[in-house]
């Protein structure tokens, strides 16, 4: 952009703006400047309560950091798809499902480092040493990971993607296959008729419209064995969808990480792939590696948006997808949530 000549040029400023939570010494000295008379402020309180029962004053401090901290952290997830919560989700949502959402979110619920930071409890994770934040719950202990709680966790998501996926496959196999160079339809209408305003039917879209012979595996129903046709690897994708007769082969992976670590997974799963992509393209394949990522609290990614449109499914189906892993990644996380004290893990049974 080109700034006209007589604008003068911006100035760094003169002040650092501190936008850090208020320090304990800033608000003792305005509490101890201010007349106990004073009117109470937007909560109601006094300023007599907080002259003469400084606990409490740090009390309330210690929250007031901590809120501080939490809010506006979801603003910084970067690769996350909007979520949209109607009045009809809430009231037909169960009481302690909205809690869990809304204090999964802003990361405040009563994990041990929280309650460390806010009444000084002990930190440690209740099934490894380490302090447990929410993010070590759902995604990072290791104990939970070799117990399976995790992998129990992917898989519940995973079904619920593999399954709408399985069904657009099936519904595009039964169609009759789309000419590559379709002729155009002369439309007669009847003297006096209006000329309809819509095709009676709408023309399919998506990559799978070019071929009828999609096959498809996923690596929960059974170890996912990758096609020899394609390539030769001892890697195990989560699905893999592929047409003989296109030589068309999609790569998908799915990962349910900590919604600040999306993007970060999104790289490293390409990585992982690359090399088998190169070698399946040198065998005359034309293969796309899909890595999908929908967050363990239930925000999905846009790369999994990306993936679902490709493949054509679009409008009431694409919102019935979205909401269905998102609910899978939701349920599953609240019972590793419930489960986050018992040594001995047991699966949730599917409802």
């Amino acid at each position: 952009m080109i700034i006209p000549h007589d604008i003068p040029p911006i100035q760094p400023p003169e002040f650092h703006l501190d936008i850090g939570p208020p320090k304990w010494k800033e608000v003792e000295n305005t509490v101890r400047r201010a007349r106990a008379a004073s009117a109470p402020g937007p909560n109601g309180i006094p300023y007599k309560l907080y002259k003469n029962a400084p606990d409490v004053l740090r009390f309330l401090w210690r929250l007031m950091r901590i809120v501080w901290q939490k809010q506006g952290q979801w603003m910084r997830w970067e690769g996350v798809e909007r979520r949209k919560i109607s009045w009809r989700d809430l009231w037909e949502m169960e009481a302690s499902k909205i809690s869990f959402i809304i204090r999964a979110t802003y990361d405040i619920l009563p994990s041990p480092k929280n309650l460390h930071q806010w009444f000084g409890e002990d930190p440690s994770c209740a099934l490894c040493p380490t302090p447990a934040t929410l993010k070590h719950i759902m995604t990072g202990c290791k104990t939970s990971l070799t117990q399976g709680r995790y992998t129990w966790q992917h898989n519940q998501v995973l079904k619920s993607l593999a399954s709408a996926l399985e069904n657009k496959r099936r519904v595009t196999n039964a169609l009759p296959l789309r000419a590559t160079n379709p002729l155009k339809e002369t439309t007669f209408v009847r003297e006096g008729q209006k000329r309809p305003k819509h095709p009676s039917t709408k023309p399919e879209t998506g990559h799978l419209c070019m071929a009828r012979d999609w096959k498809m595996l996923d690596d929960v129903s059974q170890q996912l064995i990758f096609p020899a046709e394609i390539a030769s690897t001892n890697l195990r994708p989560d699905m893999v969808f592929w047409s003989p007769s296109l030589k068309t082969a999609y790569i998908i992976e799915l990962t349910v990480p900590w919604e600040n670590s999306i993007k970060e997974a999104y790289e490293r799963k390409k990585l992982r792939y690359a090399e088998l992509a190169a070698e399946a393209k040198q065998r005359g394949w034309n293969t796309k590696v899909y890595p999908v990522e929908v967050g363990c609290r239930g925000f999905v990614a846009s790369s999994t948006i990306r993936l679902l449109k490709e493949l054509g499914i679009h409008g009431q189906a694409l919102r019935q997808t979205i909401r269905s892993v998102s609910e899978a990644a939701e349920r599953s996380s609240q019972w590793l949530w419930l489960k986050r004290k018992d040594p001995c893990w047991a699966p949730r049974t599917s409802r």
